[in-house]
């Protein structure tokens, strides 16, 4: 038997629903009743805490978490569509679901690697003095010593963007000067190709924001970089952003069908919110800023093709 894409979304979340928070047992008051289901504060806490620190931190007023609950909601609906229309029932059934779902989601992790895998990066400053041979290299690297002097007692005097404005004004190379000598967020091996290797070597060596380094010599003269800032390595496995990834594909298949279809379970689902009990629910605290593209435990919807009745 084969089960269509179409419809592993919906089963998908029979599958989950099962083996997931349900399995829990439900804590704390009741935010929200679903036919005959509920959901909890401390349920409803759990997943907004799954989310990432940049979304989570939008979800401070109470139409937020209404957009949130919401969303839970449409999943509580479906799962319990999928379980009308047996889905859930078969064990056979769901571990082909279970396949197809991870078939699915690894070939999007494969198509957008790059979302997920990134480089170290950094925003740099850098100011070239130009030379063509070993004598016009030695008067370079004096002429750098010169300018990153005046950079650093400039710097001692206040001045916040002196190296900016010593690149504006004495930097030879004609493509960032006119920006204070701004490369903007390049990975180490970008700016290798795009500059050199040694270029590339001290920036990324550079610990602390506005650490400078220089003068260090490379195939086109005598130059000085200077770190802004650096975002670190973002490397998340395919187990770590499948969840992801499921709530992504399904925002993107989203269709006036499938809404209709939510919209007939949600006026049919004997759905009720207490606002009192919403209000209470405060988010944790994000400990730091998350660098993830694709935020984690966001509330899935269902595809765009999803067969009302089981018909």
């Amino acid at each position: 038997m084969k089960i269509k894409l179409s419809a592993v979304f919906l089963a998908a979340f029979a599958v989950a629903s099962i083996a997931g928070c349900k399995r829990d047992g439900k804590h704390g008051p009741v935010i929200a009743k679903v036919g005959n289901d509920s959901i909890t504060a401390d349920e409803f806490k759990k997943r907004l805490d799954e989310t990432s620190p940049f979304l989570r931190a939008r979800y401070n007023t109470i139409e937020r978490k209404k957009e949130f609950l919401e969303s839970l909601i449409r999943n509580e609906l479906l799962a319990q569509e999928a379980e009308r229309q047996g889905l859930d029932k078969s064990p056979a059934v769901r571990e082909q679901v279970k396949r197809a779902m991870i078939q699915e989601l690894k070939k999007f992790y494969d198509a957008h690697l790059d979302d997920f895998v990134k480089p170290e990066r950094a925003r740099v400053y850098h100011i070239l003095v130009a030379a063509k041979d070993a004598k016009d290299k030695a008067q370079a690297k004096k002429k750098a010593e010169a300018l990153l002097k005046d950079i650093n007692e400039r710097t001692r005097k206040g001045e916040v963007n002196a190296f900016q404005a010593v690149a504006q004004k004495d930097s030879q190379d004609p493509t960032s000067a006119p920006m204070g000598g701004d490369l903007r967020f390049v990975s180490k091996d970008e700016l290798t190709k795009s500059y050199s290797a040694e270029l590339a070597n001290a920036a990324f060596d550079l610990k602390n924001p506005g650490d400078v380094a220089g003068p260090i010599e490379t195939p086109a003269g005598a130059e000085l970089v200077k770190l802004q800032v650096k975002t670190p390595t973002v490397n998340r496995s395919f187990e770590e952003s499948k969840e992801g990834i499921r709530g992504r594909m399904a925002r993107e298949r989203r269709s006036k069908d499938y809404d209709d279809f939510v919209k007939k379970l949600r006026d049919n689902g004997n759905v009720s919110i207490d606002e009192g009990e919403l209000a209470k629910v405060v988010p944790s605290e994000p400990a730091s800023p998350s660098m993830s593209v694709v935020p984690r435990g966001m509330p899935s919807a269902a595809p765009a093709s999803v067969k009302i009745g089981g018909k």
